[in-house]
């Protein structure tokens, strides 16, 4: 090989080589980058020492590596302090000590914060923005913020308060806000800004003792329990006393991680930055615009007081700002974890076991129960509270297991005073839960419920509980655990009646004809030439072809649904009005009277298959009102109305259209209520307590609250409502209340 050939050669190789290095550093800065990413992640699930090891590492890889991208590591650290708001102390400790370093950096930190602060603010993030206050107020811990600057902040969001034309949610949130920075700064400020704190307090004070907007109609919607002896506080109200204690105690708590301590020396040498001056959005302005929705008011809940705790265990009280923290830091775990149950139990034993001096452990049932029971909703499904209380009992029976019977009981004996919305979760919650445990229960301990009037919120309770059960499970397995005294609560057992085995009654001689054809295996034609020529009235014949179907169709839902399927081209031929389709409903409910599970789930079936109509299933329900109690038929009415709703997302050619039928079903049902109600206060004579009533209006707020969205667009049609049925005494003021609430 030539000379010139072989130079030609080892040029192409070198030319080739250059972007593959230029690939290279762009893909060893791309794994840095993942690294550091996965590093700041990590950070919030470190323990101990461990966590100060992580801290250093990172802020040490941080500033001996050039050329980073900053603003990428800033973006990473908001979205961990937006997930992880308890853990802000952590983030701003590792901020700070890159700070030390590297000024520059630090300085690029407050400018971006305080921007994402207020863009979040403009968006109406508000945990986002709550999570960034929280960690500048830990930056000022760090010191990488002035305290000066802090106090100015707080101060300058204070204001929205003084704006009287404002929306009451509004100046709550932002009240709120500051609220919740003042335990994490409050010890710097009380060091080193006293009087500013003073005045700080001082203006929130004011705010606070003002008689607030909030109307108390809305805020009693939210009550669990309808009297004062279960702790039901407002949470902002709740938050100020907490704050005027930790004030008393010279702004020390013991309970907030606080990380900076481990690197104080360090810390306390570096030069500190101004968060700049931002105004507020103009979306925040006087007047609030239809596209941003402040959190609405909730309130504080409260099943133990500290003489629950065990002796050798302190359970914060109340309004000891420990309640507040540890709190916090449950609902965290439970937002982040919470549709992974064992996870999610882990981590919370996690947190219980790092602090060993507290009733962590009854913090956590106390959460999770309360969100659970929670009004208007609660935010996620019963399933999964109800799966990470299992999760606990298994991995701590000795622990758990008790501490769960101790609020089954403490919730069992409110009862009378519960919400019906709580109270049916609970039904669900603890049916479920005892369906784990083998439906082991000290059932000895509520035989008192089978002395009080049927209607009676703990009989009733008992009675859906035991249904749920039998659901789960089957009824003889039920009937054996529990007491002979419970007898009258047990559901009766869940056989079909077939009437027509009485041969005199009008229709038999029909039906004996119509079962011989169906188990002869005659034509779907057939059977309905059959039917069509008897010589009855059309709504017989509907009653025998139907009983005669579900009679046969008894032994399990396949049965039911796949002649129910074979024979639908008959019942099209028979039903031609509303009279007709009441027939169906009519034959569904004889048949399967003592099995309310089957008649949900055939209703719905006849929903779907568009043989009856919606409007027609609210008729048959309020035909009944004696029933009117039970939960389940409230359950077809919810089924129904998601149902007409989920047709309407469906259907996009007509979406109005359909939204409309959504909206003259919901006014339907309420105007229904508005009618039984009235003619039930017509009828009462008041010598006892009305549970009729207390049951009927409390399934329907519930039935308002989970569909607060969508009723929203129909708020004046609730109110013409409201006017209409004035003379009904309670029904008005539930519907004035929750509108009132939603706007």
């Amino acid at each position: 090989m030539n000379r010139r050939r072989q130079c030609t050669m080892e040029d192409d190789v070198e030319m080739s080589d250059r972007p593959a290095k230029r690939h290279r550093r762009g893909c060893d800065s791309l794994e840095l980058m993942l690294r550091i990413e996965k590093l700041l992640v990590m950070l919030s699930d470190q323990h101990g020492d461990m966590r100060h090891d992580a801290i250093e590492d990172l802020s040490s890889l941080v500033c001996d590596t050039k050329q980073l991208r900053k603003i990428q590591i800033l973006r990473i650290v908001c979205s961990c302090v937006a997930t992880h708001p308890m853990q802000t102390g952590v983030y701003a400790t590792f901020l700070s000590l890159v700070n030390v370093r590297d000024y520059e950096f630090g300085c690029e930190t407050v400018n971006y914060l305080q921007r994402q602060f207020v863009k979040h603010l403009k968006l109406g993030e508000w945990s986002e923005a709550r999570g960034l206050l929280l960690l500048l107020a830990d930056l000022v811990n760090a010191n990488l913020v002035t305290v000066g600057s802090m106090m100015q902040l707080l101060s300058k969001l204070l204001d929205v308060c003084d704006e009287e034309e404002s929306p009451q949610a509004r100046r709550d949130f932002f009240a709120y806000l500051v609220m919740s920075a003042l335990p994490l700064v409050g010890r710097e400020f009380y060091e080193k800004k006293e009087m500013a704190l003073q005045v700080l307090i001082k203006r929130l004070q004011l705010y606070m003792s003002k008689e607030r907007c909030a109307p108390e109609r809305s805020v009693a919607m939210l009550h669990i329990w309808s009297h004062r002896e279960m702790p039901q506080q407002e949470y902002l109200e709740l938050l100020w006393q907490q704050l005027l204690r930790l004030e008393r105690s010279n702004w020390i708590e013991q309970q907030l991680l606080r990380p900076h301590l481990a690197f104080d020396d360090r810390l306390s040498t570096a030069l500190q930055h101004v968060l700049p001056t931002q105004e507020l959005p103009p979306q925040l302005g006087a007047v609030a615009t239809s596209t941003i929705r402040y959190p609405k008011t909730r309130l504080g809940f409260r099943l133990f007081e500290p003489s629950d705790a065990p002796s050798n265990l302190r359970l914060p009280e109340e309004l000891d700002i420990e309640r507040y923290v540890l709190e916090s830091h449950i609902l965290e775990l439970l937002q982040l974890h919470h549709l992974e149950r064992k996870l999610c139990a882990n981590q919370m034993l996690i947190y219980a076991a790092s602090k060993p001096q507290l009733a962590v452990e009854h913090c956590i049932v106390e959460v999770l129960l309360g969100q659970m029971l929670q009004l208007p909703q609660a935010p996620y499904l019963i399933i999964n509270y109800g799966s990470i209380i299992i999760e606990l009992c298994k991995q701590q029976p000795s622990q758990f297991s008790q501490i769960v019977a101790q609020a089954v009981d403490v919730l069992f004996t409110q009862l009378e005073f519960m919400s019906v919305s709580s109270l049916d979760r609970f039904v669900m919650w603890f049916s479920h839960h005892l369906s784990n445990f083998r439906y082991q229960w000290n059932w000895q301990d509520w035989e008192c419920c089978t002395r009080l009037p049927p209607l009676h919120p703990s009989p009733m309770f008992v009675r859906e509980l035991f249904k749920r059960c039998m659901r789960l499970s089957y009824r003889e397995y039920i009937v054996q655990l529990v007491p002979d005294s419970y007898a009258a609560l047990l559901p009766p057992p869940p056989d079909h009646v077939f009437k027509y085995i009485d041969q005199l009654l009008p229709g038999a001689s029909l039906a004996n004809h119509v079962l011989q054809a169906i188990r002869g295996k005659s034509s779907v034609l057939s059977v309905g030439g059959l039917v069509e020529e008897a010589d009855l009235e059309v709504d017989l014949k509907i009653n025998v072809f139907m009983q005669c179907c579900l009679h046969l169709g008894c032994k399990s839902f396949t049965h039911v649904f796949a002649i129910l399927a074979k024979f639908q081209p008959v019942l099209q031929m028979l039903v031609h009005n509303e009279d007709n389709q009441l027939s169906i409903l009519s034959a569904i409910s004889e048949v399967w009277a003592n099995n309310d599970h089957l008649q949900f789930v055939l209703v719905e079936k006849m929903l779907k298959t568009q043989l009856v109509k919606a409007n027609v299933i609210v008729d048959w329900i309020f035909g009944q009102p004696e029933q009117l109690c039970h939960m389940y038929l409230w359950e077809v009415i919810e089924s129904i109305i998601k149902f007409t709703k989920n047709q309407s997302t469906q259907d996009t050619n007509k979406p109005s259209l359909q939204q409309q039928g959504f909206n003259d079903l919901f006014i339907y049902v309420v105007q229904w209520c508005a009618k039984v109600l009235t003619e039930h206060e017509m009828s009462y004579e008041q010598k006892e307590t009305d549970y009729w009533t207390h049951w009927v209006l409390g399934r329907l707020q519930s039935l308002l609250f989970n569909h607060m969205e969508d009723v929203r667009g129909i708020s004046q049609q609730l109110a013409q409502v409201a006017a209409q049925w004035e003379h009904c005494k309670r029904l008005p003021k539930l519907i004035e209340s929750y509108l009132a609430y939603i706007q």
